[in-house]
């Protein structure tokens, strides 16, 4: 109850913007099953499959940064009404193509569509700054974060139960329950001119701020490696569950595993977050990479649903550790006035991680096998755990 109440009396924008974050992941069904919706439906290969995925991410990256830039000087909210709006019409369009048997566009408007998606994450968060008070910010973030899992435990259950009875149903939903998210806001964000905050944009030059702390470029490497290695979970996983259980219960696993995902982050981020406050910072990114390790490592031995499901709990306690603690030390070591652009360059850095994790992967289980993939990757994530406690030596003493 008390972990409940920390989200009391924040400011009101911020619970509508909770809202609506909640109702667009419920509803980011393309997301939850992309994969599957090439290759069960599109008939798609493994690398063509990778190839599409990868424009996607690059095109999400290119959004990300661009979304940033223009809502520094547009009203952010009309920026993400209007991205929220543009990828509400490519879907709908999406379940155009397939009403009319034109499914071959399908994921040329899914690329199409996603730097309007990408770009919503830096806007969604730069809005969340402007409606909270410095000493709620990180209440608001986390209710945020919470929303976002919120909506992704229910999505998966209801895209899978539509994903094998109607495709148009899964865009139309999916179209719609984002528009409703952008009325919420339409209709109850107030809007904030872009003069107001001219003042506190920064002007510094990025790679002479990144020189004068180099911590930062040490973070940003981590944020890359750790988001190659987490992409894996929504590319080779889904893969996975499909050959081990085939084209009609995989998908539906999938969607199980994912929501107990979303619940394990739910229900276990206060305690998680309580326990972890007995170490430093860095100490619990070092247990994160430390869970991702073991659970991406018990994968490459998993035949039973029921252990796919362990290991998705072991990891997630990871991620939670890393949502809790990453940002917390990416913001101290970033200049204040700074705070927004490295925020904007890690979320940028991590998409291009999610870019290139497809390719590589599609590659370790065409010439390998899943098995070799993800040990792999757990590899590189215990890399990462010995990484973090050279960046703890060298920059937290």
């Amino acid at each position: 109850m008390q972990a409940i109440n920390q989200y009391k009396n924040l400011n009101p924008s911020v619970y509508y913007l909770f809202v609506a974050r909640l109702v667009n992941r419920m509803g980011d069904f393309v997301q939850f099953l992309l994969v599957l919706l090439l290759t069960v439906k599109l008939g798609m290969g493994n690398t063509t499959v990778s190839l599409v995925v990868t424009a996607m991410m690059v095109a999400t990256c290119i959004g990300q940064l661009l979304g940033g830039i223009i809502a520094d000087r547009i009203c952010r909210k009309y920026v993400l009404l209007a991205c929220q709006f543009a990828v509400s019409f490519a879907y709908m369009l999406c379940a155009i193509l397939f009403a009319t048997n034109q499914y071959h566009w399908v994921p040329l408007a899914i690329i199409v569509s996603s730097p309007f998606r990408g770009a919503t994450a830096p806007v969604s968060n730069a809005l969340v700054a402007d409606f909270s008070e410095p000493q709620d910010r990180s209440k608001s973030f986390s209710l945020l974060y919470l929303g976002t899992n919120i909506g992704v435990a229910v999505g998966p259950m209801l895209a899978s139960f539509l994903f094998q009875r109607s495709l148009v149903g899964l865009f139309v939903v999916s179209s719609l329950l984002m528009v409703i998210s952008s009325v919420v806001l339409l209709l109850h964000l107030p809007v904030i001119s872009p003069k107001v905050l001219r003042g506190s944009q920064n002007k510094g030059n990025p790679f002479g701020l990144l020189k004068e702390n180099p911590m930062l470029v040490g973070y940003l490497f981590l944020s890359f490696l750790y988001a190659f290695c987490y992409a894996q979970g929504s590319f080779a996983l889904p893969l996975q569950f499909v050959k081990e259980f085939g084209e009609k219960e995989g998908p539906v696993g999938y969607g199980y595993l994912m929501t107990i995902n979303a619940l394990t982050v739910v229900l276990c981020t206060a305690l998680v977050t309580q326990l972890g406050d007995k170490y430093s910072h860095f100490a619990n990114l070092r247990l994160a990479m430390g869970f991702f390790a073991l659970g991406f490592g018990i994968y490459a031995f998993s035949h039973g649903m029921l252990v796919f499901f362990f290991a998705t709990f072991i990891w997630t306690i990871g991620e939670i550790l890393m949502a809790t603690n990453g940002n917390v030390i990416l913001n101290s070591y970033a200049p204040v006035s700074s705070r927004g652009l490295f925020n904007s360059i890690s979320i940028l850095i991590g998409g291009i991680g999610q870019s290139f994790s497809p390719l590589i992967g599609s590659v370790l289980i065409t010439q390998g096998s899943y098995q070799l993939l993800w040990l792999v990757m757990s590899s590189l994530l215990v890399f990462l755990s010995l990484y973090i406690f050279l960046l703890e030596k060298k920059f937290n003493n």
